[in-house]
């Protein structure tokens, strides 16, 4: 009896041992990027996909094998886009898009400025999170859009007209290879004299929406039969507005619902806007809007030139904007420095694969890091659910849920900065210093004219708590937007991005740098 006993527990002890084993294998492999989750600096667990259900079953049986192509037209806020409301007719091709697809009404991103928005969304993470601000770079081996999607099997390529959101900038570095305006001197990060390059093959095109757009036709020519992701970052509407002649010249009259409003507190300062937008009127928004039509018409060549590829009924199109723009309705102009809906508030049209698309209008709050789990749960593609703060919208998409988020979260530069949490009727407005606050009832007063933050005490302290708990749960938690004794978080150090003379020109006259 002994010795049967000591059997068993020796047969007992190997079976443990080679769990441990097996276990930690698995947690070597998905830190070393060899499963197909990717690298990830701290996720060792995938989210759960959706369940199987026949419109979800649907959906993925149209996107299988699909393309993914995203159209991020700079600077496009939602209220100025036809398909939103607008009275001009600034996106007649973007509005063909919405008719035949997807529109997200309450689609919001996270940060009113380029380079930190883009990183939200190829990583699916609050800016507090992935710490992507000024020259700073994304963290080594984190959990990127490109990243993911290569490791399944897609050529990605990542085309940009901005400096702001470039290779050089540290925001494309997973992606196959990268066409952006830049300085010939650009190479891939990590590469010097005699050493072996990493990053994307980096190729350099003109700044102008044509030279990308020549770029992306070229690429997409040597695809065939190739599944890819391709991301295109147009200029257009973004400031200095140079919209051809013809279309600026459709845009003289007087620009409907412009209004001019006060700053939300003395105190607050817009300083950072570029020059040229201290004093916004009726003119600069008629070349915004002119630049609008702009961005339009390359959605509009983008579209063509897939339907000439034969692949626009196998590819997943997506047409948003990294932020708005605003023109003093808050005080505020240009868009880094602005909290309110002019800035954040920005278009997603989503055309499904297929000869019958799903299509309709999408009511439910939305916002940039979502994306990317969306993208990654229609194609039935695991994605580190550690990492990654968005929540797939595939559950509303199949009719499951009327929603997924209850609080939206995003941040602004300024002096102080803003950090905003929106819920489905109201935004509350945290300043830096935790003393400032406005609060608006988006159903009765949708323009936010009117701080009811002292005759609705409740509402705005459960929105603040929303925040607190948000705001502990990041990197760098911003507790000193909400709590006036809370130190300025502490941010880790970064790899940063040494700019040559040409960029930082560009992104001078871009409004960037002073």
């Amino acid at each position: 009896m002994s010795d049967t006993s000591g059997l068993r527990r020796l047969r007992l002890q190997m079976v443990g041992l080679i769990a441990v084993l097996l276990v930690g294998g698995l947690v070597y492999l998905a830190g070393t990027g060899r499963l197909s989750l990717g690298p990830s600096r701290s996720t060792k667990t995938a989210a759960a996909l959706t369940a199987s259900s026949p419109p979800v079953d649907q959906l993925r049986a149209a996107a299988a094998g699909a393309n993914l192509v995203i159209c991020v037209i700079d600077a496009a806020r939602a209220d100025h886009v036809g398909c939103y409301g607008y009275a001009r007719s600034t996106t007649p091709n973007i509005d063909g898009l919405a008719e035949r697809g997807l529109l997200f009404e309450q689609h919001f991103c996270q940060y009113p400025d380029t380079k930190p928005s883009t990183a939200s969304l190829f990583t699916g993470q609050y800016p507090d999170t992935h710490l992507t601000f000024g020259t700073r770079k994304m963290a080594e081996g984190a959990f990127t859009m490109a990243r993911g999607l290569a490791a399944a099997g897609l050529a990605t390529a990542f085309f940009s007209s901005n400096s702001w959101a470039s290779a050089a900038m540290g925001v494309a570095e997973d992606f196959d290879a990268a066409y952006v305006y830049g300085d010939k001197r650009s190479r891939r990060r990590g590469s010097s004299e005699g050493e072996p390059s990493a990053g994307p093959r980096v190729h350099i095109i003109g700044s102008d929406p044509q030279s990308l757009l020549d770029a992306f036709c070229e690429w997409l020519d040597t695809k065939g039969s190739s599944r890819f992701f391709a991301y295109l970052h147009f200029m257009p509407p973004h400031y200095p507005y140079l919209a051809p002649e013809d279309m600026t010249r459709r845009f003289a009259d007087r620009p409907p619902g412009f209004s001019r409003g006060p700053f939300p507190f003395p105190r607050v300062s817009q300083e950072g806007g570029p020059p040229l937008h201290r004093d916004p009127g009726p003119e600069l928004v008629n070349l915004y809007d002119a630049n609008l039509l702009y961005a339009d018409w390359v959605v509009g060549q983008v579209e063509a030139a897939l339907s000439g590829a034969e692949v626009l009924d196998k590819t997943l199109f997506i047409v948003t904007a990294d932020h708005g723009e605003a023109f003093g309705e808050h005080g505020y102009t240009w868009h880094t420095i602005c909290p309110y809906d002019e800035a954040l508030h920005i278009p997603l049209v989503v055309l499904f694969p297929g000869l019958q698309p799903p299509s309709g209008r999408v009511a439910a709050l939305t916002q940039t890091i979502d994306l990317l789990p969306t993208i990654f749960d229609v194609f039935a593609i695991p994605w580190p659910g550690e990492s990654v703060q968005g929540r797939s919208l595939l559950p509303v998409l199949a009719g499951q849920r009327a929603g997924v988020n209850e609080y939206l979260f995003a941040r602004s530069s300024g002096r102080p900065a803003c950090s905003v949490v929106r819920d489905s009727r109201h935004t509350l407005l945290l300043y830096e210093g935790g003393e400032l606050r406005a609060l608006y009832d988006l159903h009765a007063d949708p323009g936010q004219t009117r701080n009811i933050v002292e005759d609705d005490p409740e509402r705005a302290a459960a929105l603040a708590e929303a925040f607190r708990t948000f705001a502990r749960a990041q990197t760098a938690p911003p507790l000193n937007f909400v709590d006036p004794d809370a130190p300025r978080p502490t941010v880790p150090e970064r790899p940063r991005t040494t700019m040559t003379d040409e960029m930082r020109d560009h992104l001078k006259s871009l409004g960037y740098l002073q």
